[in-house]
């Protein structure tokens, strides 16, 4: 059984003590805005006309068409010996299960991607203009989900919508 994102979420409550962050024990008993975690966030929205659908930026980076902030933040994680080249390689299929499909190349221990949970949290936590910061309030609760019953902590898959 894996137990490493229990610490991570610990130290995610407690850093929401002290930053003014929503209390995310109370989030487990509210409705859930975000219950399909990546694929429900990244969705076309309609009030501000932004599409920031997986398919959508995976198309974009395949293209090579990679912001420069996000191009910096995946070199600050790259694996050792490893050059982020500003062009994801192609992964459509991918879109069928989000975001554990990614995990094919973004495992923890993976020598050629940097690791999904490094890669996700430096994006999603680190940078002035950071939509998930402002936004959101860094709230870990978007992405990962209590079990209430079990106390164990999950980040739901699933296809685009």
């Amino acid at each position: 059984m894996n137990t490493r994102p229990v610490p991570v979420l610990m130290a995610c409550a407690g850093f929401a003590f002290f930053a003014g962050m929503p209390d995310v024990s109370l989030a487990a008993a509210a409705a859930d805005p975000h219950p399909q975690a990546c694929v429900s966030c990244h969705v076309l929205d309609k009030t501000t006309n932004q599409d920031h659908r997986l398919s959508t930026l995976l198309k974009a980076w395949t293209a090579g068409k990679v912001s420069p902030e996000l191009l910096a933040k995946t070199k600050a994680v790259m694996p050792a010996g490893v050059t982020a080249k500003g062009k994801h390689p192609a992964a459509e299929d991918s879109l069928e299960d989000m975001p554990s499909a990614c995990l094919d190349c973004h495992d923890t221990g993976s020598k050629k991607a940097p690791p999904f949970a490094l890669l996700m949290h430096t994006v999603h936590l680190t940078g002035a203009k950071n939509e998930f910061v402002t936004r959101f309030k860094s709230d870990c609760t978007a992405c990962h989900k209590l079990n209430a019953t079990t106390g164990e902590w999950t980040l739901p898959s699933g296809p685009e919508k």
